[in-house]
């Protein structure tokens, strides 16, 4: 992966997360972007760890394959 945004897209498209979480990281993401910031920024990477750790604790399910 060569940004945070790559990781988080690729962890939202495999992972049901809880919905106050993804407006938490909304919020942040959106204020850190105006501000400035960019994709390959430790604070990105560091919103995708948050959601690595919600899957780790048993936070975030896999999504179902449908067939």
């Amino acid at each position: 992966m060569k940004d945070g945004m790559e990781r988080i897209n690729y962890l939202l498209a495999e992972y049901d997360f809880p919905v106050n979480a993804l407006q938490q990281i909304r919020v942040r993401l959106g204020d850190w972007f105006i501000s400035g910031g960019k994709p390959t920024d430790g604070y990105v990477w560091q919103q995708a760890r948050y959601l690595e750790n919600l899957i780790r604790y048993g936070l975030a399910e896999r999504k179902a394959v449908i067939e």
